[in-house]
Order: structure tokens, then C-alpha cells, then sequence
């Protein structure tokens, strides 16, 4: 599972090519939002998500969510709520897991690449589609 806890992160995935230079801009526009929450008087390059939950990208040979510390079987993992999300022609589902009011992490689940046990327990939990449309477009992009 490929972690991301500040914009360092972000840009070695894209230069990688481990992630689209679109999911990148979603991510740096979703931490530029998150700072301005949580730490204004931080610079964006300063800020980082792991005292707030930290994004996680499902990778092709990972069946469950034991890289950040959720269980192994997913019927014992209750997020939030789930979301759909449509970036340059990929499909992501968001589990969006709160440890307490402040700390959420993201974990983004590629539906190309899902483990089959993780796509049949998908189906079963209502999910919202997520836009882009209330985040905005001017926002930070240091890449």
C-alpha cells in the first residue's frame, strides 16, 4: 500500500509513475484543504497528515489493510462512510476511517486492481460518489 502523509510523498508517487499526475492534483488539493483546517500557519510543504489520517493507495498485491493498521479481515473494518471517485478515467473507492475527531485516514481503493474479497465486501456498503467540484481548482500544486 503506497502511504502518503505530506506533498514529498505525493511527487515521488507521480514521478514514479505510481499514480496519475491527476490523482496527484486531487491529492495536493485535498491536503492544501486539510492544512488550511488544521495548520494554517504551516506551509503546505510543512504540513504533514499523520497526527490527522493519512491517505493510502491499495497497490496490486495487497488483499487487506493491515499496512496501516487496520485489521486483516474486512468484515471487522467499519469506515465512515464510502465514497466513488472518477480521476482520468481511473475509479477509486475512498474508505474514509475515523479513529477519533480529528484523525480520519483515506484509503483509496483502485477498482482495476481490487482483490476480489475486497470488491464483494464494497458491494455490500452504501457509497457516495465524490467530486471534485467543491474543491478548488486554483489551489496549491507544488509539482
Amino acid at each position: 500500500m503506497y502511504i502518503i502523509k505530506t506533498m514529498a510523498d505525493v511527487r515521488r508517487l507521480k514521478l514514479a509513475g505510481s499514480i496519475s499526475p491527476e490523482l496527484a492534483a486531487h491529492f495536493a488539493r485535498k491536503m492544501n484543504r486539510l492544512r488550511e483546517n488544521f495548520a494554517p500557519e504551516l506551509d503546505l510543504e510543512e504540513f504533514n497528515l499523520e497526527t490527522h489520517g493519512v491517505f493510502g493507495i491499495l497497490e496490486p498485491a495487497d488483499q487487506d489493510l493491515t499496512a496501516i493498521g487496520l485489521p486483516e479481515s474486512l468484515a471487522l473494518i467499519m469506515p465512515e462512510w464510502v465514497s466513488r471517485l472518477a480521476v482520468a478515467g481511473e475509479v477509486f473507492y475512498v474508505l474514509y476511517l475515523m479513529a477519533d475527531n480529528d484523525f480520519i485516514d483515506q484509503v483509496y481503493l483502485p477498482d482495476a486492481i481490487m482483490p476480489d474479497k475486497i470488491r464483494l465486501w464494497l458491494s455490500e456498503q452504501p457509497a457516495e460518489e465524490e467530486s471534485e467540484e467543491d474543491i478548488d481548482d486554483n489551489a496549491i500544486h507544488p509539482f
